[in-house]
């Protein structure tokens, strides 16, 4: 089968970088990007020093491509075609990695759906042949649908045992509003109740096709036997067809500054305060990564020093910047116990304070320095993984379509102007009006912030 191909190699380690990234801090990696005639991306990942292997099917496909009747079609595929295939009952495919002494799992996220696997190298085609058969030849027999219903509804009722979870659902439905990323990946009770194998199934062929589709594999393979293994398991997957870009959704132009949701049980509330913001395709992305990381990522940010060090006002605190292709979200977030009852308004007056300081008291070369080592690390340690080398590099394909070496990111990283970052900070919060406050909590306590 005829198939494009490049090649990426190593780049070397800078003079502006070394004193952030040693030369072999990051396993040397061999790379090759292949496209096929009907529109399949594969991305093939030879890590130097690597005992197994980590692949993930990608799919162009998530709670965002959804109306409101279909909301949690794509979260409930991902589950219901672990239940049977074309090539395998559900306990072969329980089996087909779990046997090997692997892993096989799937999860759905607002824009994506992700099925992969950790094995050892040498179950390499079966863990191909296994995830094409999930993405591509599901079986959606009425009685599992059926089941599989009864399953999510209990996941989506669970969430309300789960405030701190809650929270930031009900933070993203206010800031996105009637936009399809304002909506929860799992739905809700109604839409669920009204799946049925129809409607599965014209969700899958319209969106399960080889061009809305990413392979990637990261470990200790061989590239050609990766590429053997696809040219197999490939014959099952559609292929494109053309299909008219779907109508861009409005983002709502002002939410309320402030919204309550009142529990009836607990005893801390959970408070988020933040804002709509650009995406990872913003060239704003690492700037506004510096800003939130100094503000609250980490025990010695800003908002955890002052919370809970000094005030003791908040069991956790943290900031946040969840960020999708061309939108994302950023805000900070505490949890605080709700007695004495002035602790919440206190505690939100802080977190405000802290917001705004970041403008009053501008972020200092220390502060941006301490920030760059810590997104650095971020980065590079989980790379001992190859299943996070295969999330990582995925994402990079699905947002930019090519494979992003981690010296290039550490170099841009390392190239944030502190100039630059005082001004993202000005940007992100020198509006006060811009910013939403969204709270779970006691329903004793919903009026006293």
């Amino acid at each position: 089968m005829n198939r494009t191909k490049e090649n990426y190699s190593k780049p070397a380690v800078s003079k502006d970088i070394s004193r952030y990234l040693l030369p072999d801090e990051v396993a040397t990696a061999k790379v090759e990007l292949r496209t096929y005639p009907n529109g399949l991306r594969v991305l093939s990942e030879r890590v130097s020093g690597a005992s197994s292997l980590a692949l993930g099917l990608w799919v162009n496909a998530g709670s965002q491509n959804e109306s409101n009747r279909t909301s949690g079609i794509a979260h409930f595929i991902e589950h219901v075609v672990f239940k049977g295939t074309a090539g395998r009952s559900m306990r072969q495919i329980m089996r087909s990695i779990e046997s090997r002494g692997g892993y096989l799992n799937a999860f759905t996220t607002k824009e994506h759906t992700c099925f992969y696997t950790w094995t050892r190298t040498t179950h390499l085609e079966e863990s191909v042949s296994v995830l094409f058969d999930l993405a591509t030849r599901p079986v959606f027999s009425k009685k599992d649908i059926e089941n599989e219903k009864a399953v999510i509804v209990e996941e989506i009722n669970g969430l309300e045992d789960e405030p701190d979870e809650l929270v930031f659902e009900l933070f993203e439905r206010e800031v996105f509003g009637n936009h399809p990323l304002g909506r929860p990946i799992a739905g809700n009770a109604r839409s669920v109740g009204r799946f049925d194998r129809d409607k599965l199934l014209s969700f899958h062929n319209k969106h399960y096709r080889a061009s809305d589709m990413v392979m990637v594999a990261s470990g200790s393979h061989q590239h050609d036997a990766l590429f053997r293994a696809i040219d197999k398991a490939i014959r099952h997957v559609p292929p494109h067809v053309s299909r008219r870009a779907p109508a861009v959704s409005k983002f709502p132009r002002r939410t309320e500054a402030e919204r309550h949701f009142p529990r009836a049980a607990g005893q801390q509330s959970h408070i988020i305060l933040g804002r709509r913001v650009p995406g990872i395709q913003s060239p704003r992305h690492l700037a506004i990564n510096a800003v939130i990381t100094i503000a609250g990522a980490g025990m010695s940010s800003r908002l955890n020093l002052r919370l809970r060090e000094e005030l003791g006002l908040a069991y956790d605190a943290m900031s946040f910047y969840a960020p999708f292709e061309r939108v994302g979200t950023l805000g900070l977030y505490i949890a605080t116990a709700t007695d004495p009852p002035n602790r919440v308004q206190r505690a939100v007056r802080e977190m405000r304070r802290i917001a705004s300081g970041l403008i009053t008291k501008p972020i200092s070369k220390a502060e941006l320095e301490h920030a760059k080592e810590q997104m650095i690390g971020g980065l590079v340690l989980p790379m001992e993984s190859v299943t996070n080398r295969m999330m990582r590099a995925a994402q990079n394909m699905l947002y930019f379509n090519q494979y992003q070496p981690i010296e290039r990111d550490v170099e841009k990283i390392v190239g944030l102007r502190l100039e630059d970052v005082r001004r993202e900070a000005e940007r992100l919060f020198g509006s006060p009006r811009e910013m939403i406050l969204v709270s779970v909590m006691p329903a004793s306590e919903e009026n006293h912030t």
